[in-house]
C-alpha cells in the first residue's frame, strides 16, 4: 500500500544515520488517514533519533504540528522564519497572514499549553476556617478556591455557595475534582474537556499533582488574543501524545 511505502521511505532515510536529512513533501501522497499515522510515527522517531529534519512542505497543519521552526518562502525569497506559534500570532506580512489561514487562532490551541495560559490563583488548607475560605474568595471575587495540602498538592476545592452560612473547616465541605489540566497538555484538548464537564475553569496540575494554578475560558482567550507566543521554545507535545489524550 502507499502508506507501507511512504513508511518505508521514511525507515530508509533514518536508517542512513545522515546527521542531515532533506525532505521533499514526504507524506504527500499518502491518504489523509495513513498521513496522520506515520506523521505521528515519524514525530515519535525522530524525537527519539535527535535528527536535524529539513522537510518541504504545502501544508501548513502539517508544518505545525511537525516543525519546531517554520520557514516560508515566495518566489525564493524568505519571508518568515519563526516558531509555529510565533508564527501564527505574528504574521510578518499579508502573504504569510493568508498562508497560515483565518484560522490561525485556533491552529495556535494545538501548540500552546496550559502553563502558557494559566493564571495563578489562591488556595486554602482544609484546616482553614470556613470564615477564613470566604475571606479569600472575596478578596478574589471567586465563586470556588481550590485546596492543598502542606505539600501544595491539589485535594479538591470548596464553593462559596456551600460555605455560606456555615462554620467548621473547608474539609467538611472538600468536593472533588471531576476535571483536571495537566500542566503539559494543550489548550485544545482542554478545551474539549471543558465542555465536556461543562466547566469554566480547570486545576493546572504537574505530574506529582502539585497546584501550579488554574486555567479558565478567559484566560485561554486573553493568552490568544494578547500578542503573546510561546516564542523560542521547542519542547513541543506529540501529536501522538495529544490523539492518545
Amino acid at each position: 500500500s502507499g502508506g507501507q511505502q511512504q513508511r518505508i521511505g521514511v525507515i530508509r532515510a533514518l536508517a542512513a544515520d545522515a546527521p542531515l536529512l532533506l525532505m521533499d513533501e514526504p507524506f504527500g501522497a499518502v491518504d489523509p488517514i495513513n498521513r496522520e499515522m506515520i506523521q505521528n510515527e515519524f514525530f515519535e522517531m525522530q524525537r527519539a533519533l535527535n535528527k536535524t529534519v529539513i522537510m518541504v512542505s504545502h501544508d501548513i497543519d502539517e508544518a505545525i504540528k511537525l516543525g519546531d521552526k517554520i520557514a516560508i518562502f515566495r518566489g525564493g525569497k524568505l519571508l518568515q522564519i519563526d516558531h509555529p506559534d510565533t508564527l501564527l500570532a505574528h504574521p510578518a506580512d499579508d502573504f504569510v497572514s493568508s498562508f497560515v489561514g483565518q484560522d490561525s487562532t485556533l491552529k495556535r490551541l494545538l501548540l500552546v499549553k496550559a502553563e502558557d495560559a494559566a493564571d495563578n490563583a489562591p488556595s486554602v488548607s482544609p484546616e482553614t476556617p470556613v470564615a477564613d475560605a470566604l475571606e479569600v474568595m472575596d478578596e478574589n471575587d471567586r465563586r470556588y478556591i481550590v485546596v492543598t495540602d502542606g505539600e501544595n498538592k491539589a485535594m479538591g476545592y470548596v464553593r462559596r455557595r456551600d460555605l455560606h452560612r456555615q462554620q467548621g473547616t473547608c474539609a467538611q465541605f472538600l468536593r472533588e475534582f471531576n476535571a483536571t489540566a495537566a500542566y503539559d497538555e494543550h489548550l485544545r484538548i482542554l478545551l474539549s474537556r471543558m465542555y465536556e464537564f461543562n466547566r469554566a475553569w480547570l486545576p493546572v496540575l504537574d505530574a506529582e499533582n502539585v497546584f501550579l494554578g488554574e486555567v479558565t475560558q478567559e484566560s485561554i482567550a486573553a493568552y490568544l488574543s494578547s500578542g503573546r507566543s510561546r516564542g523560542m521554545k521547542t519542547s513541543i507535545v506529540s501529536p501522538a501524545e495529544q490523539v492518545a489524550s
